[in-house]
């Protein structure tokens, strides 16, 4: 599996749907595809990891949005949360068995002066901008890379 054309094809039906999603809420402000799929190494059991930058991630912490994004497939069967300090992550497990964690970040986690060494250690483990109205992500791309 380390085609990345083919990789692509296995997460675009699934990202698809939460991009749309992200693309219609004022609050998100950018949205990023971290780790292993997008560096292109992922496996078919890897988690897919986003980041959103989004106004207030507190907002988020309630149970209504993922029911608001059209998944294509599969259906939400639990779902956990994680606090990383600054941000937070959600967590969803589907009925096949696949995993996507969804972290929500103040926009400031993409500050470029300068660049967190934490934000750093994750954009430079893959990052592949999906959505980014405000060009928070590609102006810290530019400053990592």
């Amino acid at each position: 599996m380390g085609d990345a054309a083919a990789l692509d094809e296995m997460v675009a039906p699934i990202v698809g749907p939460i991009v749309s999603w992200a693309r219609g809420e004022s609050d998100i402000l950018a949205l990023a595809i971290v780790g292993s799929w997008a560096r292109g190494a992922a496996r078919n059991d890897s988690d897919i990891d986003l980041i959103l930058l989004v106004r207030e991630p507190e907002d988020f912490r309630g149970e209504d949005w993922p029911g608001e994004i059209a998944w294509r497939e599969g259906r939400v069967t639990q779902w956990h949360d994680a606090d990383y300090g600054v941000a937070w992550s959600r967590h969803l497990q589907f009925s096949d068995s696949r995993e996507i964690e969804f972290t929500f970040c103040r926009p400031s986690w993409a500050d470029t002066d300068p660049v967190d060494s934490g934000t750093a250690e994750v954009v430079s483990g893959g990052c592949r901008v999906l959505l980014d109205k405000s060009g928070l992500l590609e102006k810290l791309l530019s400053a990592v890379s």
